[in-house]
């Protein structure tokens, strides 16, 4: 799903103006708290939930995270509870909001030629949360209106000559500079990044050769400039300042290995960005070039799964397994796809190997899940939905399929507090308070669960005027 283009840029001004007034009344622009700044972070994750394309891919996502928690594990104490997201949005550019959240663009992703190179994107965002750039103008004395703020998030989200454009319609001449962090800001957030790529064991060199290769993006034919070199300027100052920052920060920490398979997060990416057709033609080519590549195969079989090619998908599935026998995720996707031929026996083999070679994979576990319902193994299927959601309590899938596997042991309470879980994740909260209310009978006055619902009522139900 791409995000809706007419009024949307707008719709943030909009969308902003509305709510900030209660997370920042006027007279507290001057002195931005640590909750505000977690309250209004909270509120513009709702609101790009809603408006849009996050990549539901749930590797993709844990991926993401788990740099950004390797890197601040080795930070001191935070006040904010980060989340770091992949939007489906070609455009080269990340970003961070207050309260902790930062955006990495999937353009960005298929940009990065290592971990250490997406990294350092990460660890510069976190660098600017962590000094607080954004409400540190209001701090200084200068306020924070809500059309600066509508006009930084469209800003970010347009770039190029669309940013200046929202900047000269939206903004008084004074306030433009705001779509824009300031030189010193950049520094700041450069520093940052470097020494906390140190402590977390990344390579601060791959900052470098990251903002370098985005600066070529920028060539004699490519029209508006990369929306990162947009948000961020002064790219060549900014490089050679690196450079001399890079030989004041003490080495602490040896390099060490990555955090997971960036050329697997990228092919599934190129899978969702760029639809099914193009994906074929592009892992087809690939394999034109690299016949024996278990990667291409992959990648080939995911589009072709996607479009119902399931022989097709199945077959070079196949073929990437013969390569790469070792690979969970590649048995996983075969026992998948085997399932929804409705051939139970190859799909459990494949799933159970894929259980073997990946026992913390969530994703195996729902798919085992499926299989046993379809198989009328009620037991094991609710086993394997509750140990999938364990993994992983974020993919909405799960939720739904749990919320089933009760309905079918006649577990309601259960049944509806995780139907009510899965609505609420896909933003249907009439539905999913329907759920909740429906729940509350099935748990006792003291118990956690009930407690549970009545905060999931309480905050679902609509504020009266």
């Amino acid at each position: 799903m791409k995000p809706k283009k007419k009024g949307w840029r707008s719709l943030i001004s909009f969308f902003l103006s509305c709510f900030l007034f209660s997370v920042f009344p006027p007279s507290s622009f001057s002195a931005v708290t640590i909750q505000q700044e977690q309250e209004l972070g909270d509120k513009v994750l709702q609101e790009i939930r809603k408006r849009w394309s996050l990549v539901q891919e749930p590797s993709a996502n844990e991926y993401i995270n788990r740099i950004g928690n390797r890197i601040l594990q080795n930070m001191e104490a935070q006040p904010f509870n980060y989340q770091f997201f992949i939007l489906n949005v070609p455009e080269i550019n990340a970003f961070a909001v207050p309260g902790g959240k930062i955006f990495v663009n999937s353009g960005l992703v298929l940009l990065a030629g290592n971990e250490d190179e997406l990294a350092g994107v990460v660890a510069h965002e976190i660098g600017h949360i962590v000094a607080r750039h954004i409400v540190k103008r209001s701090e200084k004395g200068q306020m924070i209106s809500l059309a600066t703020i509508g006009a930084i998030l469209a800003g970010i989200f347009a770039g190029g000559k669309a940013a200046g454009a929202i900047a000269t319609t939206t903004l008084a001449a004074s306030q433009t500079a705001l779509l824009k962090y300031s030189r010193d800001d950049e520094e700041e957030a450069d520093y940052l990044g470097l020494k906390f790529m140190e402590r977390a064991g990344y390579d601060p060199l791959n900052m470098i050769t990251m903002l370098k290769k985005i600066r070529r993006m920028e060539g004699p034919a490519a029209g508006d400039p990369p929306a990162y070199l947009v948000k961020h300027p002064a790219v060549e100052e900014r490089t050679a300042s690196l450079e001399i920052q890079m030989s004041r920060i003490p080495k602490e920490k040896e390099l060490t290995k990555t955090s997971g398979n960036l050329q697997r997060i990228q092919t599934k990416l190129i899978v969702e960005e760029q639809g099914t057709a193009l994906a074929v033609s592009y892992f087809e080519n690939w394999l034109k070039r690299k016949p024996d590549d278990p990667e291409a195969f992959f990648g080939l079989g995911l589009a072709q799964k996607r479009m119902g090619g399931l022989d097709r998908a199945i077959d070079n599935f196949t073929k990437a397994a013969g390569f790469s026998p070792q690979d969970g995720e590649i048995a996983r996707e075969l026992g998948a796809t085997y399932l929804l031929k409705a051939n139970f026996p190859e799909a459990q083999k494949n799933l159970e190997l894929a259980r073997t070679l990946s026992p913390a994979d969530a994703m195996t576990y729902f798919y085992l899940g499926r299989l046993y319902s379809e198989q009328k193994r009620a037991d094991e299927a609710l086993a394997a939905f509750r140990r999938a959601k364990e993994l992983d309590p974020q993919i909405p899938e799960i939720q739904y399929h749990l919320a089933m596997a009760y309905g079918a042991k006649d577990m309601l309470g259960p049944a509806y507090l995780n139907f009510g879980y899965y609505y609420k994740s896909i933003n249907d909260s009439k539905t999913a308070l329907i759920h909740f209310n429906k729940a509350l009978a099935y748990f006792s006055e003291n118990s956690v669960e009930r407690q549970a619902i009545q905060k999931e009522i309480q905050e679902l139900t609509p504020k009266k005027k």
